[in-house]
């Protein structure tokens, strides 16, 4: 008959610890097998009046958002939600300065996605942001921020003043026209063709960041602190350009001017700098 072994600390520290994780484990694995056994799915359909003087905003716990221009005086939401278990928060909330369109997950693990095609008015403040997915901005006007913690955001055809950050993806930018635009992103490239804007600032934590213009800005201004900066420039015009990199190659073959009111600002904690023609 073998005796049983002896209960050493180690072994009362291991029953001590491990007993209530693999409690967790066992409870976790048997929520999650629930959730998605209770799958659920509704369509959205809501159009709310917006004032002039109101910012039409959409936040947006986990799901990818597309917005585009729509009637005056009107925001519209439109999709489907697919969760599990518990039925997503779904509420507007109206002050003075905005009416503002919020989504809530409810359960921790499942599913729980929330696709929206959101419609703005034109030329008035739109602030569309998502916590997990993509958004996808066309044709937007007057004051415009996007958004989105954990996804890529592509807007093209932007003008007004533009606002744009990512905390995690790439930002996608084509036909930017935008009158003064801020584009920042943690940890992802940014890329921007066809850019017309004349005031542009960009900053990065951890990608790469490349602006092609189509017209000669008035003042543009790079920041980086892990990754390449290549901006090229319209021919035509000479730029007060000033660069800073603290590990990496810089070159600069645009024609110079220490009085141009064209001012180009580049600044790499690490890697190369191009600006060229």
């Amino acid at each position: 008959m073998t005796s049983p072994l002896p209960m050493t600390a180690g072994r009362w520290v291991a029953l001590v610890i491990g007993t209530p994780l693999a409690l967790v484990a066992i409870g976790w694995t048997a929520l999650s097998a629930v959730a998605w056994a209770g799958l659920g799915s509704f369509r959205v359909s809501l159009a709310v009046p917006v004032q002039s003087s109101q910012t039409a905003a959409v936040n947006v716990d986990a799901g990818d958002v597309s917005v585009r221009p729509g009637p005056a005086g009107r925001i519209g939401v439109h999709g489907t939600v697919t969760y599990s278990l518990v039925r997503p928060r779904l509420s507007w909330q109206r002050t003075p300065s905005a009416i503002t369109f919020h989504s809530r997950c409810n359960v921790p693990t499942g599913e729980c996605s929330l696709n929206f095609a959101v419609t703005v008015p034109a030329g008035g403040r739109s602030d569309v942001s998502t916590g997990a997915g993509d958004v996808t901005a066309s044709g937007l006007s007057g004051t415009v921020t996007l958004g989105s913690a954990a996804g890529d955001v592509r807007a093209s055809a932007i003008s007004g003043r533009a606002t744009i950050s990512d905390e995690s993806g790439d930002i996608v930018l084509s036909s930017l026209s935008a009158s003064r635009a801020l584009i920042t992103d943690s940890s992802g490239n940014i890329t921007g063709s066809g850019v017309s804007s004349p005031d542009v600032t960009a900053q990065d934590q951890s990608g790469d960041i490349t602006l092609v213009f189509t017209a000669v800005p008035g003042r543009v201004q790079v920041s980086d602190s892990s990754g390449n900066i290549t901006l090229v420039l319209p021919r035509g015009a000479a730029y007060r350009v000033s660069t800073t990199n603290s590990s990496g190659n810089t070159e600069v073959s645009v024609r110079r001017s220490d009085t141009s009111p064209h001012v180009i600002t580049v600044t790499d904690e690490s890697g190369n700098i191009t600006i060229a023609q």
